[in-house]
């Protein structure tokens, strides 16, 4: 179902909200519940061995966003900053699109670097330190799961203590919304669905900021060509590590110069994602056109791109390279295989001058008989 269509089902419904702040807020949310939804069956199959779900999915429509005490804000994500030892509050709103009730779970969550890079959150109570242990959200009645009725929302106090030894730099996290439904199979198995929504937080600590890309890991891979005036594509791979303290991504320029000083570069740059500190991704880029100079070189260069709306100082251009052979084999031995010949020929025609300069046996025992 295409978001224009979910928009339009909604306002028939009865919502009030502009177009234009649903798209901001919850397009998100409304998109990741589609996505879940579309995976459930593999998961079915796969829990359960045998076939899918017998019964309709649940159709719920939730979202949550930044917010004052009153209304939704507009704010895209969370985004903080304080000094060591700050105290500040803030207001999340949940709403509830749908035409039936539903009961949430609200939690904060800490991101995680998973195994490619990318930034996930973690589940609820797996949360240390950080973000989390930083954040209380005030919950109606002690209670961090939230009945909602269709077409209603409900804003929440956020109040924000940054410890006074919190290191500098940026810190992620997420406010998240999770509803959980039982599934049966017609097989009468019962999986558990569930969809939830994240709105990012991040958190400038001050202090000395270290905003740094580093390049490694490059290798490049070659075939070289037969004819010695043809160019064959080089594929660079290379790793883009953050090893600073504030989350940082780029525009990544990727280029091979030979030894005679031809240069080609990639057509299209590559996207560095935002990484969160101590994270880092895997690119790859083919450069076309390339001749074989014998030695040549590969080059990264990234000019580096900060989350929007923030401004950050001392960012430089980031990058790497690494030296690869380009040597058109075929011809190449050929031209070994003549100076070869060539030099045995020579060594050849030096061995018989030098025999054909020596004296010869005979002629010098002769000339010792007459001697005596």
């Amino acid at each position: 179902m295409k978001y224009a269509s979910i928009v339009a089902r909604l306002r028939s419904s009865g919502l009030s909200l502009p177009a234009s702040r649903l798209t901001r807020l919850f397009a998100g949310a409304i998109i990741t519940a589609i996505a879940v939804t579309a995976a459930i069956p593999a998961a079915v199959s796969q829990a359960s061995g045998r076939s899918a779900i017998s019964r309709p999915l649940p159709r719920a429509f939730f979202g949550l966003g930044p917010a004052n005490k009153t209304r939704i804000d507009g704010r895209p994500f969370f985004n903080w900053g304080s000094s060591p030892g700050g105290h500040f509050t803030d207001h999340v709103a949940i709403v509830n699109f749908g035409a039936t009730a539903v009961t949430l779970h609200v939690f904060a969550s800490n991101a995680a670097i998973t195994t490619n890079g990318t930034t996930s959150f973690l589940p609820p109570g797996k949360s240390v330190g950080g973000p989390t242990s930083w954040i209380t959200i005030h919950f109606p009645n002690n209670s961090a799961f939230l009945h909602l009725a269709p077409r209603t929302k409900v804003i929440l106090k956020i109040t924000v203590t940054i410890p006074k030894n919190a290191p500098p730099g940026d810190h992620e996290g997420a406010v998240i919304a999770a509803l959980t439904s039982v599934i049966q199979s017609k097989h009468h198995f019962k999986v558990h669905f569930v969809q939830q929504v994240a709105d990012r937080i991040i958190t400038r600590i001050t202090g000395k900021p270290n905003p740094s890309l580093s390049v490694v890991d490059m290798h490049v891979s070659y075939h070289d060509p037969v004819n010695p005036i043809a160019t064959a594509p080089a594929t660079v791979s290379f790793v883009v590590k953050n090893n600073g303290n504030e989350l940082l991504g780029g525009k990544a320029t990727v280029s091979v110069q030979g030894l005679l000083g031809s240069t080609e570069t990639a057509k299209v740059p590559l996207t560095v994602p935002i990484l969160q500190p101590g994270a880092s991704d895997q690119l790859t880029a083919t450069v076309t056109g390339v001749y074989p100079e014998f030695w040549m070189t590969a080059k990264v260069s990234i000019q580096p791109l900060v989350v929007e709306g923030y401004v950050d100082t001392g960012l430089t251009t980031y990058g790497g390279q690494a030296g690869f052979f380009a040597v058109p084999w075929i011809p190449f031995g050929i031209v070994i295989l003549l100076i070869a010949g060539a030099l045995a020929t020579w060594l050849r025609r030096r061995r018989r001058r030098r025999a054909s300069a020596l004296p010869s046996p005979t002629r010098s025992r002769g000339r010792a008989l007459v001697d005596n």
